[in-house]
């Protein structure tokens, strides 16, 4: 197993600086078109940072692995609220007007729900990848023609690189692309290795390793209070893992998967989303507290998961 926690390794170094410089290149490049953080971080942070998780998914698929993927975007969700947002609240609360946010909030929740209700109906298939496409075309429709201020001195802050933009870009890619290969590679080994099912891997393990990205970005964005960069990196990250890299995933390749297998993590993800929605709308924010539960929630995800994941066998 120790030439998989190599690969494993290897490849979450690159795919967290592949996206590190992904993401500083495309904040330089939207400031130049003069883009609100808020918006930066629903769609050219978040596309980077999810970029990770459509990588592996694609290539999990193709390898016949059809565990990782849903896995993938499930835990990574999950993860993105439960420890990302949660660690960045306890290091910095966050405060963010819920009015300025309802519908990306509404958008989630809904998309949430639907890949659960087609799982429970049966598999993922070709039409259902097309409607979440659909979804995401419409998505970034609304983020275009709606009306968000600009404030400058905000925007200035998260926007320093050493490095030029392209050569940010391209590395990032690269990066991302060579990452996304060790990672699976390393995450199957180590499946196989302790007996522990795909689906559970790519719901803890790999979801870990693809979500490092928006840890890393959310943090250094609380350090500087840019709150509505945090909390759009969190919900344009969130919303991209299912519209786009599951819908991506699924024009590609059927993905089968039990709704047994998924309910329990389900209900961790709708859980989460719908308490990220009541913070957000009756309290303003995520406090030190709530930023508490929501890690605790994530810890009981992982104890959960990998208790039923010694039950499996590949």
């Amino acid at each position: 197993m120790g030439i998989n926690i190599i690969q494993f390794a290897l490849g979450t170094a690159l795919l967290y600086y592949g996206a590190d410089f992904l993401v500083m290149g495309s904040k330089a490049v939207a400031s130049k078109f003069k883009i609100p953080p808020i918006v930066v971080g629903i769609t050219l942070v978040a596309f980077g940072t999810s970029l990770p998780e459509l990588i592996v998914s694609i290539i999990a698929i193709l390898k016949g692995e059809p565990g990782i993927v849903v896995g993938n975007v499930v835990g990574s969700n999950i993860a993105n609220i439960g420890l990302v947002l949660g660690l960045t609240a306890v290091i910095t609360p966050i405060i963010f007007s819920y009015k300025k946010i309802s519908f990306d909030l509404y958008f989630l929740i809904f998309i949430t729900f639907l890949p659960l209700l087609f799982i429970y109906l049966g598999d993922l298939v070709f039409w259902q990848g097309l409607l979440f496409l659909l979804l995401l075309g419409g998505y970034c429709w609304y983020l275009i023609v709606k009306d968000y201020d600009f404030d400058e001195d905000s925007h200035s802050k998260i926007l320093h690189g050493s490095f030029p933009i392209v050569f940010r870009i391209i590395s990032g890619i690269v990066g991302l692309g060579i990452g996304a290969h060790f990672f699976v590679l390393g995450a199957k080994g180590i499946a196989i290795a302790l007996g522990v099912s795909s689906l559970v891997i790519g719901m803890s393990i790999v979801a870990l390793g693809t979500s490092l990205p928006e840890l890393a970005a959310s943090i250094t964005a609380a350090k500087h209070g840019e709150t509505g960069f945090v909390i759009g990196n969190i919900l344009g990250s969130n919303i991209m893992n299912i519209v786009a890299v599951l819908g991506i995933t699924m024009v590609i390749h059927p993905i089968s998967v039990e709704f047994s297998d998924v309910f329990i993590q389900g209900l961790f993800l709708i859980i989460l989303t719908l308490g990220l929605f009541l913070l957000l709308k009756y309290k303003g924010g995520i406090s030190r507290v709530s930023a508490g539960v929501l890690i605790l929630f994530y810890i009981l995800f992982l104890y959960f998961n990998f208790q039923q994941g010694f039950g499996f066998e590949l």
